[in-house]
């Protein structure tokens, strides 16, 4: 069984840890507030945070007023605001930081691990990249508690790869490891990896109209650009498909495999 680094940022429900005293809770849920405000608006704003956290956007606003935030919703936001979840649920560390985990715990029992293959296709953030192969893989062990808890993620259907390219700065860096599920429920506007005419990439896609797709940078140098809806498919389901979806990312990490 291959070992990842432990970490022990979190409880094993996966919450900070709690407070116990009314008064230094009500402070704590403000200053969280406080937090979640200087992140949206350096993120884009109420609007934008919300469609790419999947928050609605009425309650993103109770957030910021001082309601206080379900950790699946902290979860959503930190990412969608790519901020340290510890800044933003206690204040720890560094806000400019990004959301990046710097580790993965490690599976204590078997009966908790879950296996998660990572490949050696290098997906680009950038122009595109023709992978070698999807062949090549290394199989680690991570706790579906952490899964759930702390990303938010249950589904079984996931994999790590390593992204290249600087298209999706800030968001993603070149050489994050990236974990992927490949069978999301819906679709929804999110960072993807997908490949065009070949070509391995992760960007975002979004829905302007009916008809197609918008895949766009978080990095403002490169262009965004259309493919009609008609023209694209899940990846193994429509292989005449111009664009190929793979799957949505659901974890950013800086590891080294």
């Amino acid at each position: 069984m291959k070992k990842l680094p432990k970490t022990d940022n979190y409880t094993p429900d996966g919450n900070p840890n709690r407070i116990s005293d009314p008064d230094d809770r009500s402070d704590a849920i403000q200053e969280r507030a406080a937090r979640l405000k200087e992140a949206v608006r350096n993120a884009g704003g109420n609007s934008r945070v919300a469609s790419i956290s999947g928050v609605p956007f009425g309650t993103l606003n109770h957030y910021m007023s001082g309601r206080e935030m379900k950790a699946s919703a902290m979860i959503s936001l930190a990412k969608a605001c790519n901020v340290p979840l510890d800044w933003l649920a206690e204040g720890k560390g560094d806000p400019q930081a990004g959301n990046a985990m710097t580790s993965i715990p490690l599976a204590s029992s078997s009966t908790d691990a879950m296996e998660v293959k990572f490949f050696d296709a290098e997906p680009s953030a950038g122009r595109g990249h023709i992978p070698d192969d999807w062949v090549g893989s290394e199989s680690y062990y991570v706790p579906r508690s952490f899964l759930s808890s702390v990303l938010g993620v249950y589904s079984k259907k996931i994999f790590f790869v390593r992204i290249q390219g600087d298209s999706m700065k800030p968001s993603l860096n070149p050489g994050d490891t990236i974990l992927v599920d490949y069978e999301p429920e819906n679709f929804v506007e999110a960072v993807y990896v997908i490949t065009i005419h070949g070509l391995l990439m992760v960007k975002r896609l979004s829905m302007k109209d009916p008809f197609n797709i918008s895949i766009g940078s978080d990095n403002p140098h490169y262009q965004s650009f259309q493919v009609p809806l008609n023209r694209v498919g899940w990846m193994g389901t429509d292989m005449d498909a111009d664009m190929r979806i793979i799957g949505r990312v659901v974890g950013r990490f800086q590891l080294n495999f």
